[in-house]
């Protein structure tokens, strides 16, 4: 990207006064218009990613959220330079590493970190900024507006070869999100798409393996997050979904990761046994229409 740029459905109302704020700065982003609009009917991920915006909008929007930044924590602005400098190596970063964030998720993500949300900051850095996005990411609440977008519409259900064309699309990009190192936010959607093909079959001793390693998984994240934080109330949180880990009965959260945990292994075998996993979906494209036809007539 070029240099000199300037400048949940669970939280819609910080994010919708945040994305009023930076417009009515002078300094609207184009598109702007769609974002409230977005926000207002109830999911903004159905929004295009960063990467469909121009690098003069993503360095506005960062260079003005950084502005807010300080000011919401009461500190003096650095010199103009330094902010620059920080947008600047912000706008290479973010697009770069998270590609599937909005535009406009940007300065929630940025509220929250500052707000320590995402646990304790030491310091605003391109690394400190950097972290707010990835937890931003990671969050619960960014997680389900994700399934809200790749599950379709309860209220008007497309035909039975458009949910297999979105289905097969979204496995193919979770499968290119793994080849390229990046995390499968869909797995858990993806696992029962594939699953439901019959492309997945692991025995009952592999599918425990996997419950154990997210456990484990789980757990060290969460330990992590309780160590990093300083609200009291939100250490009392996680200890409770780490108790709930420690006695199985975080049911919901286990089986999410699990099916994350397979969906790769999974994944890493169609790599290593040299499989067109588009080819495998396809062959399958009338099995699922068969099964599926008597549930989507009712």
């Amino acid at each position: 990207m070029g240099k000199h740029r300037k400048e949940d459905t669970l939280i819609m109302r910080p994010l919708l006064t945040i994305v009023t704020e930076l417009t009515a700065a002078g300094e609207m982003m184009q598109g702007a218009t769609e974002v409230k609009t977005a926000i207002m009917k109830g999911n903004p991920l159905v929004l295009p990613s960063i990467r469909n915006h121009k690098d003069q909008e993503i360095f506005q929007v960062i260079l003005m959220s950084l502005a807010k930044s300080y000011t919401d924590l009461g500190r003096e602005q650095p010199p103009q330079k330094d902010k620059d400098y920080l947008a600047n190596e912000l706008a290479d970063s973010i697009p770069r590493k998270f590609p599937s964030i909005r535009l406009h998720e940007i300065p929630l993500a940025f509220s929250n970190g500052i707000r320590e949300k995402y646990g304790t900051f030491y310091g605003l850095s391109v690394v400190s900024f950097e972290k707010f996005i990835e937890a931003h990411l990671n969050s619960e609440a960014r997680e389900q507006l994700a399934k809200e977008v790749l599950i379709p519409n309860k209220n008007k259900v497309p035909d039975l070869m458009t949910q297999f064309g979105v289905a097969k699309k979204n496995a193919l990009n979770a499968f290119n999100e793994l080849q390229s190192g990046k995390e499968m936010i869909s797995g858990a959607v993806v696992y029962g798409f594939l699953d439901g093909l019959g492309l997945i079959s692991f025995s009952a001793a592999e599918k425990w393996e996997f419950v154990e390693e997210a456990c484990l998984y789980l757990t060290r994240m969460l330990n992590q997050q309780l160590i990093s934080t300083g609200s009291r109330i939100k250490r009392e949180e996680i200890q409770r979904k780490l108790n709930a880990l420690q006695d199985r009965s975080a049911v919901d959260m286990i089986r999410s990761m699990s099916k994350r945990f397979a969906l790769s292994a999974f994944f890493k075998s169609v790599v290593m046994e040299e499989l067109d996993l588009e080819v495998l979906i396809e062959e399958r494209r009338t099995m699922f229409i068969t099964l599926n036809k008597t549930k989507h007539e009712n």
